[in-house]
């Protein structure tokens, strides 16, 4: 069984928002073999920032739960992938609906190759975002895990996050961004997603890892 990790690594410097609250992410050696005969390192960053997240509607909404709340059974689940042309900035929405798709239990993973842009000035800015027909096919399919190799679901620019408003009052959680989806198949998959777990957060950095031929287990 081949297991693929889809995290973006963590590194000193990150910061692909460039908006005030929002730091570099600090990651610093404070022991060395050399120096101590130990080795550590300090690490702080936004939790929105400078890697891979998976976050839950209480982002936007008071009323929904913590990531700390959510059952752990929920962040290991079977997961879809869906090709999207890497050509338009405004994502289009994939011929017909995905046979054997269950909502609400499901996981839903979009590539369209942005993952190639990983820490480029642009990163953010210029990165792809649902068209409204992506929109209104991802919400008919109401996946329980929304994942994406894009940093932004909702245009970069546009501080209301429609999407986001409308998926999340769904119990959705969204994970991003992604890397390597590239290589794996569009179905028959496990998706293992490890989120930190902090208190009172609605975020938190987290491992991905997918593993193949896993239909048999669902």
């Amino acid at each position: 069984m081949r297991i693929h990790d889809l995290s973006v690594p963590i590194r000193d410097g990150v910061d692909w928002y460039h908006e005030p609250g929002t730091d570099p992410v600090r990651l610093r050696e404070v022991g060395s073999l050399d120096r101590e005969g130990w080795r550590s390192s300090t690490l702080s960053l936004m939790v929105l920032n400078g890697t891979t997240y998976l976050e839950t509607g209480a982002h936007l909404y008071p009323d929904a739960p913590m990531l700390d709340d959510i059952p752990p059974e929920r962040f290991i689940t079977r997961a879809f992938v869906v090709r999207l042309p890497p050509e338009h900035q405004e994502l289009p929405a994939p011929g017909g609906d995905l046979a054997d798709f269950r909502a609400g239990l499901d996981g839903l993973l979009l590539h369209c190759g942005w993952d190639r842009k990983l820490n480029d000035p642009d990163y953010y800015d210029a990165s792809p975002y649902f068209s409204p027909a992506l929109q209104e096919w991802i919400l008919r399919h109401d996946p329980s895990i929304l994942g994406g190799d894009m940093l932004s679901f909702d245009h970069p620019q546009d501080p209301d996050m429609p999407f986001l408003r409308r998926f999340f009052r769904g119990r959705g959680m969204i994970l991003c961004p992604l890397v390597g989806l590239g290589v794996l198949p569009t179905d028959r998959l496990t998706l293992c997603v490890a989120p930190l777990r902090l208190a009172g957060a609605s975020a938190a950095p987290c491992r991905v890892l997918a593993w193949e031929n896993a239909a048999e287990r669902w």
